[in-house]
């Protein structure tokens, strides 16, 4: 499949995710995750307040005259970084508390598709400890990329017109970490080692990105937010299925069949 099918692709596995969640056996493992988000939001919201547009006033007139041609370009950089940077933090901390949780919901989608739980080796204890431990790891790993890409960015800032890849940039770095934080609920429940993860990212990483574009934009949206991390770690399980077994065919059928049944 070319790169542009690939990317997508990648986005409908969001939406299904979506329409898997009105599955009754799904709920209960939706609720915690759903309470953890509005919790966070109402937290991030009251720390933040809606000074953002007096932060950006105040760091502009902090310029000298010399870069006074940058002003309009890192107005709108700086509100994209700043809607990108709600984005990505929220998400991290939801995955953070939540991933023991979005681990069994993962686990639990995958038996109702495919009929068979996946099998880590662990116990359920070791299961959700290891759930945690990853994410920190993903984090320092996350950490070392956003500082790299943020070197680039400062050549870039000083580069007329190329200086508007910035935030495509941050927006590509950003879809692919969110690919990589639904997508180790499936890989996570194997057992996988944390160099192949990023190996089996790397070796499907258009389909990766058009996924992780849509969960991008819609937790930017408020009240869809709410319920993106569920539909996220839904729709990364099946893009992981199908991906894996090459199965397309019969995972999009039990799929779609999923919610007609009740158990």
């Amino acid at each position: 499949m070319n790169p542009i099918a690939e990317f997508s692709s990648g986005p409908t596995y969001l939406l299904r995710g979506f329409a898997l969640l009105r599955e009754r056996s799904l709920r209960r493992y939706v609720v915690i995750p759903i309470v953890i988000n509005i919790l966070l939001i109402a937290a991030m919201v009251s720390l933040l307040g809606w000074g953002l547009d007096r932060w950006l006033d105040a760091w502009l007139a902090g310029l000298p005259d010399w870069l006074a041609w940058l002003e309009g370009v890192l107005w709108w950089v700086g509100i994209v970084l700043s809607t990108l940077a709600f984005c990505y933090v929220f998400t991290l901390l939801a995955n953070l508390i939540a991933s023991p949780f979005n681990g069994l919901l993962s686990g639990r989608v995958e038996e109702l598709v495919t009929g068979r739980a996946p099998d880590s080796g662990m116990s359920l204890t070791r299961e959700m400890a290891d759930g945690v431990f990853g994410e920190l790891r993903r984090l320092r790993w996350y950490a070392g990329k956003a500082l790299s890409l943020g070197l680039v960015s400062l050549v870039l800032l000083f580069l007329p017109l190329v200086n508007l890849a910035i935030a495509p940039l941050w927006f590509a770095f950003g879809a692919f970490m969110l690919a990589f934080e639904y997508l180790d609920q499936p890989m996570g429940n194997r057992g996988m080692a944390f160099d192949a993860k990023i190996a089996r990212l790397r070796a499907h990483r258009w389909r990766h990105l058009g996924f992780g574009s849509l969960v991008t934009l819609a937790t930017a949206v408020p009240l869809a937010n709410l319920v993106v991390m569920p539909a996220a770690v839904v729709g990364a399980t099946l893009l992981y299925l199908e991906t894996d077994s090459g199965e397309d065919a019969m995972i999009n059928r039990a799929a779609t069949s999923a919610p007609a049944r009740r158990r």
